[in-house]
């Protein structure tokens, strides 16, 4: 199977999270971080923003990294001047297709983009830019209308065009349908981009990749508007270990970046984050315990170690024989099948009463009083 090209837009979408900026120090390192893991294009900022943004993309710029450095841009010949002034040559021209985002956020029609793609084209082409163009709201628009505009910008010299889900609206199988069609008749390469606010984004990036989507968008901690974009690290990790189509991906650098990303940003990672998630590989439940401690691949598919973590086993209301008595040897006690099955009934009534209980305490002080220590 194909290789998916990642596009990480952390320093773009990712910085479009309400109340999250990096320092230029951070995007600086960001950058390098993820341009040493094997990330193909970094869509590292808005040039239109202003001087400082400037001086940051000049910065990556100047890092000489392995990646392509992508600039945003709308559709408008100032923000491509803005792009060269910060050293970049390589932009994405973004423009709202749907007609709601065409008539009610821009106030124009139909009829006004390919003239207005026609004129930042030349321009950009003109003076050794490398375009990359996207369509605002794509989900929402009609398709042959999509079609014709994704046509155009081929035809106008484009070297990808971007299909973005930015509400977050498609279903994996609607994503396969219209990714199949584009592809029928789109000869350059497809970026999807998707967002999560239902949950669906990297479903739906995956489902766009099989379906010929050649570039994939994603950003660290799947950071960006509202509930999010792709998340890198869900999209690598099924794509290396599921899908077979990326090799030796550092997957524990890339947690130690979610770790000092989820730091700076103040945004803490969830304890349950797919990949990433400090308790991803913790085990309660009896039968969990008893498969894992017989064959590590019954109810784990990669070793922790693989993605940065570590096994952990918790005594809890959904213990067994089996790991009851694993947590006792490891005390140095013998412990019965009788003395297990009370301490079980005795902990689960009282976690029936009581909130917050520290099980390993009460396990400690059960074993000291009623199990007998290893000679």
């Amino acid at each position: 199977m194909r290789r998916p090209i990642l596009l990480d837009t952390t320093l773009r979408d990712g910085e479009q999270t309400p109340g999250i900026y990096f320092t230029h120090r951070e995007k600086l390192y960001i950058a390098s971080e993820l341009s040493d893991m094997g990330i193909e294009i970094i869509e590292a900022g808005i040039p239109s923003m202003g001087e400082e943004e400037q001086k940051s993309l000049k910065a990556i710029r100047d890092l000489n990294l392995k990646s392509e450095i992508l600039s945003w841009n709308r559709l408008l010949v100032d923000d491509v001047i803005a792009s060269f002034k910060a050293g970049i040559n390589t932009i994405h021209l973004s423009v709202p297709t749907s007609d709601v985002m065409i008539e009610k956020k821009m106030g124009r029609t139909r009829e006004w983009i390919i003239p207005q793609m026609e004129k930042v084209f030349n321009f950009a082409l003109k003076e050794g830019a490398i375009i990359s163009f996207g369509a605002e709201d794509a989900s929402r628009t009609e398709p042959g209308f999509l079609k014709k505009i994704f046509s155009a910008a081929q035809s106008l010299g484009a070297k990808r065009v971007r299909f973005a889900d930015t509400l977050g609206i498609m279903t994996p199988a609607q994503v396969a349908n219209r990714i199949e069609d584009l592809s029928k008749d789109i000869n350059i390469a497809i970026d999807y981009h998707g967002h999560n606010d239902f949950g669906m984004a990297t479903a739906n990036a995956l489902v766009a990749w099989e379906k010929g989507a050649d570039v994939v968008s994603c950003s660290v901690l799947g950071l960006g508007e509202r509930a999010g974009n792709t998340s890198l690290e869900e999209f690598v990790c099924i794509t290396q270990y599921l899908e077979n189509s990326i090799e030796q991906f550092d997957f524990i650098r890339l947690k130690k970046l979610c770790e000092i990303i989820a730091e700076w940003t103040d945004c803490p990672i969830p304890d349950r984050k797919p990949v990433v998630g400090k308790k991803v590989f913790y085990h309660e439940s009896g039968i969990h315990v008893d498969g894992i401690l017989k064959e590590a691949t019954t109810y784990e598919l990669l070793p922790p170690a693989y993605l940065g973590g570590r096994r952990t086993f918790i005594l809890g209301k959904h213990s067994g024989l089996k790991a009851v008595r694993y947590f006792a040897n490891n005390e140095g006690y013998e412990i019965s099948d009788s003395l297990v099955n009370d301490f079980l009934d005795y902990m689960r009534y009282q976690m029936a009463q009581t909130k917050g209980l520290n099980v390993q305490s009460m396990f400690h002080s059960f074993l000291r009083l009623k199990a007998k220590k290893i000679s």
